[in-house]
């Protein structure tokens, strides 16, 4: 593919001045193989896909966002770390709109959402579901939110901090200590009636969210997609061997999600010593 059509493809991903974003490849298709980074108003994007030979870079025409961000780069990250990260006042609840529900119902989200065990909004500057999390303390320190349109690139987008994963915990005070690794934040909402799902944003574990596995779980079930399996080995045998915490795999047919609560508690309990 030439530089003109990589060009045209990318002009569609939404992305922010200082933000990296790995995700599908919208060339070849292969599962978070892409990366695209916005960095002093240049992007530049590369597929990690040893078949996929699109990479490149251009400049963008700097906007007052990206002077923005830049003047206020310095004390951003010691902001959030002492107060937090403000949820937007123009955030609404995602009651607000249909295909917010229509989403949370098919993915089996409701649950964890009227039973207070998660905090969700709805982003309508840019069409998004936001499930927001928060750290040990309780404290909001980011968001995660899912397009709601096909067009709207990518399909999640990270708010405020990377280091935490997002973790929706059941309301049974003895599996709170059970961690469900999955990919994204519907899954760990849908498993919620039973367990405490921890979403990683894709397949792989950032080192960074290894102490939160460490100060809140005993035990640890990883529950990839199918396509996945091999990483989801990978990531058992680094938390059994740097966290001493009991891990085991569970090869799934389909998400988690998709699944009824009954049905993701004989799928995750199945052989379970």
């Amino acid at each position: 593919m030439n530089f003109k059509e990589q060009r045209e493809v990318i002009s569609n991903i939404q992305i922010q001045e200082g933000q990296s974003v790995r995700m599908d490849c919208p060339f070849c298709f292969n599962n978070h193989t892409f990366q695209i980074t916005k960095e002093h108003s240049k992007l530049k994007w590369y597929c990690f896909h040893a078949s996929c030979d699109v990479k490149g870079a251009v400049d963008t025409e700097k906007t007052m966002d990206d002077v923005s961000y830049y003047l206020s780069k310095t004390n951003l990250d010691t902001d959030i770390e002492a107060h937090g990260w403000v949820i937007p006042d123009y955030f609404t609840s995602p009651r607000s709109d249909e295909r917010c529900m229509k989403f949370l119902k098919y993915n089996h989200c409701m649950f964890a959402f009227d039973k207070g065990m998660v905090e969700i909004y709805f982003d309508p500057r840019v069409d998004r579901l936001v499930f927001i999390i928060k750290n040990g303390n309780n404290k909001v320190i980011g968001g995660v939110g899912r397009s709601l349109s096909y067009l709207n690139i990518p399909k999640w987008y990270v708010y405020g901090r990377r280091d935490y994963p997002f973790i929706c915990s059941s309301t049974l005070d003895s599996s709170r200590r059970t961690a469900v690794i999955v990919e994204d934040c519907a899954s760990a909402c849908s498993v919620s009636h039973n367990f405490t799902g921890l979403a990683l944003m894709g397949t792989s574990l950032p080192y960074e969210f290894l102490p939160a596995i460490q100060n809140n779980f005993d035990k640890v079930i990883v529950a990839l997609d199918r396509d996945a399996t091999s990483k989801a080995f990978d990531i058992a045998r680094v938390i059994a061997t740097t966290q001493s915490i009991l891990t085991r795999v569970v090869i799934l047919e389909d998400d988690l999600k998709y699944y009824p609560p009954e049905t993701i508690k004989d799928i995750l309990c199945k052989n379970d010593s």
